[in-house]
Formats: structure tokens, C-alpha cells, sequence
């Protein structure tokens, strides 16, 4: 179910019976000892599961986002955020032109939740148009989970985007940090908020076993299994 490995015909034939498709949004930002692209990775991996249980297509990834309090670890690549509003906008309307009405976007990075201001200026424009924005790491189901592992002692780069079949190219250690305060860390400036997180763990413990990750892992595939094949309804949903 992977667009990328399709030509156009195979595109229009899936068109004729489906109007669903993904979209993983997410960023090359530092995470620790995981791998400078764990938003999109962890995204991807869940999207392209999800996909081959319902059948939907999924399109290549947005890799690259606004991520300014990192660039002063290497490998952490930044773009506007109005560059990258722009190129969701552009994606959607292309998506939208060609017949895709059912548009999950599937994010891994929290600064992206941006792209729910281009959605609601799109809808004005484009009123048949049916976008859903998700990040997986605040899906209820998963959510849930977090929170009963970690409570408030987890951030960013720790256990809950650290997959061991996914993004760690080195071995994890097995430790905690006690979490940052970084509430006001826009004005910090990027040499400072290392100097502060060091290694890129902004708090909470570093890893947990696979056996558990794999079933946390298998939680948010349900998740998003459950919304490409539940309403699409463009609506509240009614209040019990």
C-alpha cells in the first residue's frame, strides 16, 4: 500500500474503490541515543501496519519540520514554519485534485500540530475535503498507556518513541532523568537548551523492554486501524 512504489495507473485503479489516504508528518530532530529521524520513523512504521491491515494507501512521509530549539545538535534539520504550512497546504490540495477525500495525517512531531491551522483554512476553500490530523503519542488507548508506565516522568526521546526494531542504532541505557523544566525554552535559544538537556533526553526513563514496546507499539496500530475504518463523518460526535 506504499504510493511510492506505484506508477500513476496503479494510483487511479485504487482511486476507482478508495478515497482514504495517510499521511506521516514528521521531523529530522536529535532524540537522544534513537535516531535524528525517530518522529518520522516511529510514525511510518505504525502508518504503513495500519495500512496493510486496511488496505489504504499510504503517501511517502514529510520528513522535515520547524524544529529551531534543536539545530545546535547535529543532524537536527529546521525548516519555517510557514515553509513547512505551505507544503502541507500544497500536499493536501494535490491529494484533494486527484480524488483523495479521506486524508489521515498521521503525525510523530508535536510542532507540527501547526498543519491543523492550514486544515481549517483549507475546509473553507475546499468543503468536500476530509481531513483527519493525529499524533499517535496522544491517541486515548495509547495515551493511557503512557501515562500508567511513566506518569509524569517521560518527555521527549524517552522510552515512548524509542523502538528497538525501529530507531535505535546504538544500545539505550537503561536510566532515567528527572524532567526539565522547559516551559519557557522558545526563548532560551538553541545552545542554551543544550547545554541544559545534554544528552537530549528532556526527562523520564530511557527504554523499556521490547516485549512491552512491541505490545504499546501494537496498541497505536489498533488505534489508527479504528479510525481509518470508523466515521468519517464531518461532525462532533454526539454527546452521550
Amino acid at each position: 500500500m506504499l504510493m511510492e512504489k506505484m506508477n500513476w495507473m496503479q494510483v487511479e485503479e485504487y482511486l476507482k474503490k478508495d478515497d482514504r489516504v495517510v499521511l506521516v508528518t514528521g521531523s529530522m530532530e536529535e532524540h537522544g541515543y534513537n535516531t535524528v529521524a525517530t518522529d518520522t520513523q516511529a510514525a511510518w512504521e505504525v502508518a504503513k501496519a495500519a495500512c496493510e491491515e486496511t488496505g489504504v494507501l499510504l503517501a511517502a512521509p514529510v520528513t522535515y519540520a520547524f524544529v529551531g530549539w534543536a539545530v545546535a545538535y547535529p543532524g537536527t534539520i529546521s525548516i519555517k514554519p510557514t515553509t513547512f504550512m505551505a507544503l502541507i497546504s500544497d500536499i493536501l490540495e494535490s491529494l484533494t485534485h486527484q480524488g483523495f477525500k479521506r486524508i489521515l495525517i498521521l503525525n510523530g512531531h508535536g510542532q507540527n500540530e501547526i498543519a491543523k491551522y492550514v486544515i481549517e483554512d483549507l475546509s473553507v476553500r475546499i468543503p468536500d475535503m476530509n481531513v483527519k490530523f493525529r499524533s499517535w503519542y496522544m491517541l486515548p488507548k495509547t495515551y493511557k498507556t503512557i501515562e500508567a508506565e511513566g506518569g509524569s516522568h517521560w518527555d521527549h526521546a524517552s522510552w515512548l518513541e524509542s523502538f528497538q526494531w525501529i530507531n535505535q542504532p546504538v544500545e539505550i541505557p537503561d536510566k532515567k532523568k528527572p524532567a526539565i523544566d522547559l516551559e519557557d525554552y522558545p526563548t532560551y535559544g538553541p545552545k542554551r537548551i543544550r547545554e541544559v538537556i545534554k544528552d537530549g533526553v528532556a526527562g523520564g526513563g530511557y527504554v523499556k523492554d521490547e516485549a512491552f514496546m512491541r505490545k504499546y507499539f501494537g496498541t497505536v496500530v489498533e488505534e489508527v486501524v479504528e479510525i481509518l475504518n470508523g466515521s468519517w463523518k464531518k461532525e462532533p460526535p454526539e454527546i452521550k
